[in-house]
């Protein structure tokens, strides 16, 4: 398999996690940083706390696909679909640390984890249909609206100035992309970065458009009524994919760096 110069994105990624991995604790320091700022916020913490998993996502299955790569090869669906939670992950982290507003970041930092909440709740939802859980769960869910995780997050978004029914929103990738500082800054990546999530999307989903506009296909034989065909991983494809979604990981990288140091504004 041809990766050009993929190898060069793969050693910027291990330096950003290297540096990311480096910096120091804010804890007990006299440190005025934006990141320190919004940390002694409301919904700060969870703010950073959510970025840095959502980096860890992106790393975990960056690794798992070099590992793939090297000890298994690059087969037609695999590699793909190692490469969209890296894009979706990198591209959260990236979207909450992209404002130069700190309360504009904690709302983000707040919004990703009630869509979380929401969809814990769904997956609790689930277990309804078994009558010795329903109760438990019916119970579960009054008890977060009035006392628990519900009632912390109506109550930042408040004191955020922020309408709850705004913070319930589910985030939209493909129209929040080309909103982003970096993506915008370059006239012709929003529409690239769109093609990109969406073929991701059509492999982790297992669509036949997809495997056809990321293969290479080479007909064997003529049988009735079709031809036997050879599918293969197509290179080029697959190398612009990666480089797009090291792009936003590289990116949401250093917005961690840059707010964790940069003196607040």
């Amino acid at each position: 398999m041809d990766l050009g110069n993929l190898h060069l994105y793969w050693q910027l990624i291990d330096q950003e996690f290297q540096a990311v991995d480096g910096l120091l604790s804010l804890e007990g320091r006299h440190v005025l940083s934006a990141r320190a700022f919004d940390q002694s916020q409301v919904a700060g913490p969870r703010t950073y706390i959510g970025v840095t998993r959502y980096l860890g996502v992106a790393r975990d299955n960056h690794q798992a696909l070099l590992a793939l790569l090297k000890h298994h090869g690059a087969t037609l669906w695999a590699p793909w679909s190692l490469l969209r939670p890296t894009f979706e992950t990198a591209f959260y982290a990236a979207w909450i640390l992209d404002p130069d507003d700190g309360r504009e970041r904690r709302a983000r930092g707040l919004r990703c984890e009630v869509n979380d909440y929401y969809q814990q709740r769904n997956h609790r939802a689930a277990f309804k249909a078994f009558p010795e859980a329903a109760k438990l769960i019916v119970e579960r869910e009054q008890w977060d609206a009035t006392h628990g995780s519900l009632k912390t997050y109506r109550e930042e978004a408040a004191a955020l100035g922020r309408r709850w029914n705004e913070i319930q929103q589910k985030v939209n990738v493909v129209q929040e992309l080309p909103k982003l500082t970096f993506v915008k800054s370059q006239r012709e990546s929003a529409p690239l970065f769109e093609a990109m999530w969406r073929l991701l999307s059509g492999y982790e989903h297992g669509l036949g458009w997809a495997l056809m506009n990321g293969s290479k296909r080479k007909v064997e034989a003529e049988i009735p009524g079709g031809s036997f065909v050879n599918f293969t991983i197509n290179d080029e494809a697959f190398v612009n994919a990666a480089k797009a979604t090291y792009f936003l990981l590289l990116s949401a990288c250093r917005l961690l760096r840059r707010r964790h140091l940069e003196p607040i504004r």
